[in-house]
């Protein structure tokens, strides 16, 4: 695989820390996740607040992955959270950091699927998402309002940003 690509892996509590929280409300084993059940239904919800604020609800409607990831936008005052539409989407991200923009070689993407939520900290340095094969909306919570959020190019140029059929190691 070329430096110039990123291949997008299943999102996890583990491989995603570094930008922030993932809940898995499909499953039955996240501990951050409530679980209730009646005649016929079953729930799942967050144990905390999704994010830190009352946020605001929006859906964005990506294309499809591959994609050249040529800008990312970045928020210092509020957590964004991902959570899916009608299918699986794909997230890139970059570190937190102080510089002006992200880097090219920093950037790793995550594949979102339905029945999880991510919630990114506060200046992490993601793209819009898109679908892992189809144009795909989803959803995202997020505090607007709070002054502008710049999109910015991609230091170093742009990454591919693939996903691969099957398991991804």
């Amino acid at each position: 695989m070329s430096v110039d690509t990123v291949v997008a892996r299943p999102v996890t509590a583990e491989n995603f820390a570094r930008y922030g929280k993932v809940y898995d409300l499909a499953g039955d084993a996240d501990p951050g996740v409530v679980r209730t059940k009646g005649d016929g239904w079953l729930d799942g919800f967050t144990r905390a607040p999704l994010i830190d604020g009352s946020g605001h609800l929006g859906m964005t409607r990506g294309g499809s992955a591959p994609w050249s990831c040529t800008a990312m936008e970045r928020h210092p005052q509020t957590e964004e959270a991902i959570f899916c539409a009608a299918g699986p989407v794909v997230l890139a991200v970059a570190p937190a950091s102080s510089t002006d923009a992200p880097h090219r070689d920093e950037i790793e993407a995550f594949i979102v699927a339905p029945g999880q939520a991510v919630v990114m900290h506060r200046n992490v340095w993601h793209d819009a998402c898109r679908g892992t094969s189809r144009p795909t909306p989803y959803y995202w919570m997020a505090i607007c309002g709070l002054g502008e959020s710049p999109w910015v190019p991609v230091a170093g140029g742009p990454r591919l940003v693939q996903v691969i059929d099957g398991p991804v190691a």
